[in-house]
């Protein structure tokens, strides 16, 4: 199981979730090429993206071309997973909170077959479109495979109902965890670890 570092995208600059230290334009090119030689992945969360609808495409693009990225920019309609591809993403990351429902879904993965269905959770699973909010993680996992999506992204809390379904459906598991929890993620079958606490962007530790 490898491990993915999670970073934040937010107005000019990009946040490490340790030191919350803002970045210039001009070093995240550089700090994406640091991560490349110790990661095979990176997350990017692009803040603005999913909260404000105003994704940083040219800075996630920086950021793309050092390193394969999982890109989540708060993708609201199929159309808009376009401009992530087009950015340079490994993988466009469509949320269950930010994606208006599950025809979209399928639309975006006939643009592209890059798509990582990510499951945000608080009390159950997060989503305007009442066919994806509240269900059974089970069932939800079943209706992305049957749209031909073979990578799903999901917090800790979800890990375990999240392995069994792998097991079945047999898509990539990314688990957004703490790196404390990698032994445990692994033996229930995950892929990858999301790891907010990576260590240094910085590449000192």
């Amino acid at each position: 199981m490898i491990v993915v570092p999670y970073v934040t995208l937010e107005g000019i600059t990009l946040l490490d979730k340790i030191s919350r230290r803002g970045r210039s334009r001009k070093e995240v090119s550089e700090l994406a090429s640091k991560l490349s030689e110790k990661f095979e992945r990176l997350y990017l969360a692009d803040e603005d993206g999913i909260v404000k609808n105003k994704p940083q495409l040219d800075l996630a693009q920086a950021v793309c071309d050092e390193i394969p990225t999982l890109y989540e920019c708060g993708v609201r309609f199929s159309n808009n997973v376009i401009d992530v591809i087009t950015a340079g993403a490994d993988r466009a990351v469509l949320g269950s909170s930010t994606i208006s429902n599950l025809d979209e879904l399928r639309g975006a993965f006939m643009l592209s077959e890059n798509i990582t269905f990510k499951v945000d959770y608080r009390d159950g699973i997060l989503s305007f479109d009442p066919h994806i909010a509240g269900r059974a993680f089970h069932d939800l996992a079943r209706d992305v495979h049957d749209i031909g999506i073979s990578e799903i992204v999901v917090p800790s809390k979800l890990a375990k109902d999240a392995g069994a379904a792998k097991k079945q459906f047999g898509f990539r598991l990314g688990v957004i965890a703490s790196m404390s929890e990698r032994q445990s993620l692994e033996a229930l079958g995950a892929d990858y670890l999301v790891a907010e606490d990576f260590g240094s962007m910085d590449g000192n530790e």
